[in-house]
């Protein structure tokens, strides 16, 4: 069931004049779109190439709420200023606790041009589903959750969109139990947004790249009507291990895989550690001719060292960083693959009906009914806090920095490329529902390198973020007047939100 409304009809409206408003303070970081198989900058319309990497610090397996990646800005300053020097115009993170503070860091990944993937999910009990029995765990309160992280996040332009799922589906009994619970998921996700948030933030899904389930999975995911496909897909591949070619590793039949996929997919997590020290040979072919007509770009495992051993760097006890030779490879790599004229491929009409059956995945394909219908209709309460872009306080790390050799950096002073509007005046802010737009009360991030777990999930069945591969592989005012469409009428609105922003 579709729950959309003239607000959602008139949101939509109000941030795409937003867009292009004279008196809204200029970014050059704009939120992104999907037009046919690529992600495109919203105004600009340039395609978006995703160079990225997954980014959870501790590892996901170890998520516990009261801090996230994303909540202590001075460690957030310390990592951006890394990223910048990978050449990352994107990061992944697997697991956020929604009541904390991300305004900061937020904004600081902002100005650095760096765009979010974020996981919904958590492996904090009742914030994630069992992939062997979803059904116990497809609850409102596990919505409610997730809707929390929508809310959360959804107000920054740089979110550039939220998994609904990780690797839930990674075994012959999952692909059976799961798939339709997945399905749902992204349903109640995208319904969500459509009737609460004004800017429509793409919903997708990592998977893991196993051959049996491989085209079928994505072909389920894609079909049926929109509110219950995937925006996007996420593929975790690990199969080009040190000195390989296109054909040798198998790229080529990823691409043919992947050749009549509708929607765009690039590499969740790539960087298999099979052959050390990783050189990163892959980056050069996932940004050619061959890949682009199908892949978006990637997403390398991962930022910090762990026990799985894909670290890129050390993070110490006393939160300082030393660059590993991992570091080393992927920046020289990432700096030397370009994207300017890479082929793209013309878009393909997505399938708006579902086969009857899909291979391997062969269990009940009908969704089950929302456990969330007075949430997406409503949404969640008012006092919950939606971030927003602020003003920046921390623009260098207090943690020491060390380059791979052992010296210490000097100038760790993030470089901003990027102008943040703050305040009213932002183009796509948005408030939560009582117009304030205030944020909640943050916390420490821990920035000790803990060891992590596997990709996908527990030994329960339950379905996070990867902690380590999976062997398988705008303003108040119009907030307001647009939640208050339906009392109001939709003319007389649209006539206010013409004179807010000729005014």
């Amino acid at each position: 069931m579709r729950f959309i409304t003239t607000a959602s009809a008139l949101a939509a409206t109000a941030a795409t004049l937003f867009y292009a408003a004279p008196s809204i303070a200029a970014s050059s970081l704009n939120p992104l779109e999907i037009q046919g198989k690529y992600f495109v900058d919203s105004v600009t319309k340039d395609t978006f190439w995703i160079k990225g990497v997954d980014y959870q610090p501790g590892g996901a397996s170890n998520f516990q709420d009261g801090s996230d990646p994303l909540s202590d800005p001075n460690s957030c300053a310390r990592d951006i200023f890394m990223f910048q020097k990978l050449g990352l115009n994107t990061v992944r993170i697997y697991s956020v606790d929604p009541t904390l503070d991300h305004d900061e860091c937020m904004s600081l990944l902002a100005s650095a041009g760096i765009y979010l993937v974020l996981d919904v999910n958590t492996a904090v009990y009742g914030q994630n589903l069992n992939r062997y029995e979803p059904w116990t765990t497809y609850t409102e309160a596990y919505m409610t959750h997730v809707f929390q992280v929508i809310e959360a996040f959804s107000g920054y332009n740089n979110t550039l969109g939220f998994f609904a799922g990780n690797e839930v589906i990674n075994d012959n009994t999952s692909a059976i139990a799961s798939p339709n619970y997945v399905k749902a998921v992204v349903r109640d996700m995208k319904d969500y947004i459509s009737n609460n948030i004004i800017r429509q933030v793409p919903v997708g899904y990592s998977a893991a790249d196993v051959l049996d389930y491989r085209v079928t999975l994505s072909s389920y995911l894609e079909c049926g009507p929109d509110d219950e496909a995937v925006d996007f897909l996420g593929v975790n591949s690990y199969q080009w291990c040190g000195d390989q070619t296109f054909n040798s590793s198998q790229y080529n039949i990823l691409v043919e895989d992947y050749a009549n996929f509708s929607l765009p997919v690039f590499f969740s997590e790539f960087g298999c550690i099979q052959v050390l020290p990783r050189t990163f040979q892959e980056v050069g072919t996932i940004f050619s001719d061959e890949m682009s007509v199908v892949f978006s770009g990637g997403i390398v495992y991962e930022y910090s060292q762990e026990a799985s051993d894909y670290g890129l760097v050390n993070i110490s006890s006393d939160g300082s960083v030393q660059e590993r030779h991992d570091f080393v490879a992927l920046s020289t790599e990432y700096a030397s693959a370009t994207t300017t004229g890479l082929s793209t491929a013309s878009a393909t009409a997505r399938p708006t009906t579902c086969a009857s059956s899909y291979g391997n995945i062969d269990g009940n394909l009908t969704l089950p009914d929302t456990p969330a219908a007075s949430l997406i209709s409503n949404g969640l309460n008012s006092t919950f806090n939606r971030g927003k872009w602020v003003d920046i306080t921390v623009q260098s790390t207090n943690f020491s920095i060390y380059d791979v050799s052992g010296n210490q950096l000097t100038d760790t002073t993030i470089n901003g490329t990027d102008s943040v509007p703050v305040s009213s005046d932002s183009a796509t802010q948005q408030t939560d529902k009582n117009g304030s737009g205030g944020s909640s009360s943050g916390g420490g991030s821990s920035s000790s390198g803990s060891s992590s777990g596997s990709g996908s999930g527990s030994s329960n069945g339950t379905s996070t973020g990867s902690s380590s591969p999976s062997a398988t592989s705008k303003s108040a005012a119009v907030a307001n007047l647009v939640r208050d469409s339906g009392k109001v009428g939709g003319a007389a609105v649209f006539a206010v939100i013409l004179g807010l922003i000729f005014a």
